[in-house]
């Protein structure tokens, strides 16, 4: 049949009807392109979307090619030099660089991604503070977010954008003595930007082999949000003569890798403030009514310079105070325990006396505890120095002494505590023992229970913590109702940590964040005769002391007052851990009033007199 003869469909010589075919016909053609992309994009996931970063190629001691500047005019010393690991002959170094800023060397991946695999292989030298800092960002990003990774002081950590805090990933890491032998650790990161938690896993240090199960996973910064670069940071953020090493960098992206897993959610705030909001603006708390200050210690130029961790106590019409003394810096040689006595309320006090010498070797006496027992006077401090090895303590433990009438002269009764630092007065539990708060040899949160009426034997037990608390000097301060122990804990996030015993103190609640505002500092939990509990503590930071206060019997805080506020009068002598503070509060009830001591710059012995009567909360 001819062209001619072929013949027509009655609807094709409609031409609104040929329009609709040639339409749905790019329609169809557009939804197919649209498969086949969304098919290609899944096929091709796992493709490697970042690589070059074994530095093979590229020139010792300049930049490697295709890496750029993150912030235009800085300067982050990072270069190609000679070794790496396994046949590797080049590496990448980076360094502290005087610029300021956000400082790195950025290298974007292929295109933007939602869920990336990083890998790469590390080393770092030795140092106090930060040595190595690597982190992800968005396409033409100012800041970091997503991976914000780093090693410092000897931990790898990852940083927390829910908390603002860093969050440890691993203590398992090795610093290198020498840039010439380098231990090396290979690490994997498993980010996805719709995930809050990022999966690690890290090799032993000198091994380059991953673990087939997870080291951690941990909250990302900033999420969510594209990953578009990696970058390598430099600048101030590193330590003065801190290094690190970077070799066989790759990333692959796709959505059909591996997910990370589920990322630990925060716990809800322990309430322990249980009050109106608390005012950002200090001024607006009120001072404690008729409060009145008075120092207790000043130092002389030939004297113990240093003076922290005041304690009070009151016996036979007589108040006993005392405190670390050292003759230059803040837990150094040569600390002791000395005190002083007031006879007349804590108006006027005595000259100087010893209670805890200290020695001539690296052991020392330090600060501790006051209590009334049995008819007499106790005090059990911290000695350290020598024996069992500590991140903060070695050989921590705590020494008695009791406080002869006849020869009016403190004497030793020996080692009471092992692995504690006590904090505040022993309470009794209904159960007859008495307990403490304090610090282990490693800086973390512990508690001390006397056996009985027995206070030369006692049992120490730590309290467990979130990770995130990442203790330091995790002080831990005290009180009892009933079986249930309260435990406040100077801890991380600007806030007070709190741990919860149901068993007269043997076991513990995780140790985790409460509700009430309070920076790095030891604090005082105690108990009025009204049945108020009250917690010292500084707030926003040691430039104010404040008093919280419950009502009776209800282990709550409510309403707060300001104790001290604004800066103290600076120290007069040099040494290590000084400054303008009020820090270290100690209480103690007598006839009515609170006597609190506290560190004045570490240097001075202050005191605050305060009428109980006047801590009513509505």
């Amino acid at each position: 049949m001819s062209r001619q003869e072929t013949t027509t469909r009655p609807f094709e010589s409609d031409p609104s009807v040929s329009m609709l075919k040639f339409r749905y016909c790019w329609i169809v053609l557009a939804v197919s392109l649209l498969e086949a992309s969304v098919v290609s994009r899944v096929a091709n996931a796992s493709e490697v979307v970042m690589s070059g970063g074994d530095f093979e190629e590229a020139a010792i001691g300049q930049s490697p090619g295709g890496w750029r500047v993150f912030t235009p005019g800085t300067s982050p010393q990072i270069s190609v030099v000679a070794g790496g690991p396994g046949n590797s002959t080049k590496c990448l170094r980076g360094t502290r660089s005087s610029s300021g800023k956000l400082v790195a060397l950025s290298k974007p991946l292929s295109g933007p991604q939602r869920r990336v695999v990083i890998e790469f292989t590390f080393a770092f030298s030795k140092n106090v503070g930060r040595v190595f800092h690597i982190w992800s960002s968005e396409p033409d990003a100012t800041d970091a977010g997503r991976l914000n990774l780093c090693v410092q002081n000897g931990a790898l950590m990852q940083f927390d954008g829910r908390t603002r805090s860093w969050d440890v990933v691993s203590r398992e890491v090795k610093a290198s003595n020498n840039a010439a032998s380098p231990i090396w650790h290979r690490l994997q990161a498993i980010v996805d930007t719709d995930h809050g938690g990022i999966t690690f896993r890290l090799s032993k240090p000198g091994t380059l082999k991953l673990p087939d199960a997870p080291t951690a996973t941990r909250h990302g910064y900033r999420m969510p949000g594209l990953i578009g670069e990696i970058g390598l940071v430099s600048g101030q953020r590193i330590a003065s003569d801190a290094w690190y090493l970077i070799d066989d960098l790759v990333v692959k992206g796709g959505l059909d890798l591996p997910a990370p897993e589920k990322v630990e959610p925060l716990p809800e705030p322990y309430a322990l403030w249980t009050g109106p909001p608390i005012p950002k603006d200090v001024f607006r708390i009120p001072f404690v009514p008729q409060i009145v200050h008075r120092t207790i210690h000043r130092p002389k130029a030939d004297g113990y310079r240093f003076l922290h961790g005041a304690a009070i106590v009151h016996h036979d019409g007589v108040f006993y105070a005392n405190w670390a003394n050292s003759p230059t810096n803040e837990n150094g040689p040569h600390e002791t325990l000395q005190g002083k006595r007031s006879l007349d309320g804590g108006v006027t006090w005595s000259p100087l006396e010893v209670v805890g010498p200290g020695f001539d070797g690296p052991d020392r006496h330090s600060h501790g505890v006051l209590f009334e027992h049995q008819g007499k006077v106790w005090t059990i401090c911290s000695r350290f120095g020598v024996g069992e090895s500590g991140r903060r303590f070695d050989g921590l433990r705590g020494e008695a002494f009791v406080l002869n009438k006849e020869a009016d002269r403190w004497e030793s009764r020996g080692i009471v505590m092992r692995n504690c630092w006590p904090y505040d007065e022993p309470v009794r539990m209904p159960n007859g023992n008495l307990i403490t708060g304090g610090q282990d040899k490693d800086g973390l949160p512990i508690v001390a229970i006397s056996h009985g009426d027995d206070v030369s034997k006692w049992d120490s037990i730590l309290i467990p913590y979130d990770h995130r608390l990442a203790p330091s000097f995790a002080e831990t301060t005290v009180h009892t109702s009933c079986s249930t122990v309260l435990a406040v804990i100077r801890g991380g996030g600007n806030v007070a940590w709190v741990s919860v015993s149901k068993d007269f103190g043997r076991t513990w609640s995780k140790a985790g964040p409460s509700n009430l505002p309070m920076p790095r500092a030891k604090a005082y939990f105690g108990r009025l005769s009204t049945g108020q509990y009250y917690l010292i503590s500084n707030l926003v930071n040691r430039d104010t002391l404040v008093i919280s206060v419950g009502k009776p019997n209800e282990m709550t805080l409510q309403k707060m007052w300001r104790v001290r506020h604004g800066k103290s009068v600076p120290p007069r002598f040099p040494g290590a851990a000084k400054g303008k503070q009020w820090s270290y509060p100690y209480g103690y009830e007598h006839d009515g009033k609170l006597y609190i001591v506290y560190s004045v710059g570490k240097e001075e012995c202050g005191l605050s007199v305060l009428d109980i009567a006047q801590l009513t909360v509505d």
